[in-house]
């Protein structure tokens, strides 16, 4: 097993916890992009409340862990790299649960949803490595060195800008502020 294969194996398939909080986020209106999806476990479950989900799973061992026989009719498999291959243009929300997912990547998914026009969130772990986040794909300001506190990157990146001790509260250590150009992709 190559490292990356075991590092997955570690953290996935997730817990009920994760799926139902990744799950909180999904309408019937969603036509739903799960990159990454392997076996399908949560896939169908989302299946169950969007519209449409397109499945994108580069494994074909993995996918092969899944009963044909149960894919909802509204859901479209495909077996490829989602780095390489389109993304379908009707997607409104993507899904990326993926802990183990490089910076890199998680830059270069951005880069490809922000390019579908109706592409409107992400719903990721991929980023924080933990817990789930909404990313509203269509926000997001430039770095501010200023601004004392967390911040979360388009590139992927995720840290916390020092400053005035006075300033940190509570509040400001909770909220976390979605950029662009931060100090680690050329502020």
């Amino acid at each position: 097993m190559k490292p990356l294969e075991r590092w997955e194996a570690l953290w996935a398939p997730y817990d009920e916890e994760t799926y139902r909080a990744a799950l909180m986020h999904i309408t019937p209106r969603d036509v739903v992009l799960d990159i990454g999806a392997g076996d399908l476990r949560l896939t169908k479950r989302v299946a169950a409340v969007a519209r449409r989900v397109y499945a994108i799973e580069r494994d074909p061992a993995v996918l092969a862990r899944s009963d044909r026989g149960s894919w909802p009719a509204n859901l479209v498999v495909v077996c490829a790299d989602a780095l390489t291959t389109a993304f379908p243009s009707d997607v409104t929300t993507a899904l990326l649960l993926m802990r183990h997912c490089t910076r890199e990547h998680f830059a270069a998914y951005l880069q490809r949803l922000n390019a579908l026009q109706r592409c409107r969130r992400l719903i990721t772990n991929a980023r924080w490595k933990m817990d789930i986040e909404v990313i509203d794909l269509r926000s997001g300001g430039a770095y501010d060195p200023d601004r004392v506190g967390w911040y979360a990157c388009r590139c992927g990146s995720v840290g916390f800008t020092a400053g005035d001790l006075g300033v940190i509260s509570p509040q400001v250590l909770a909220e976390v502020i979605d950029v662009v150009n931060c100090p680690h992709c050329g502020a």
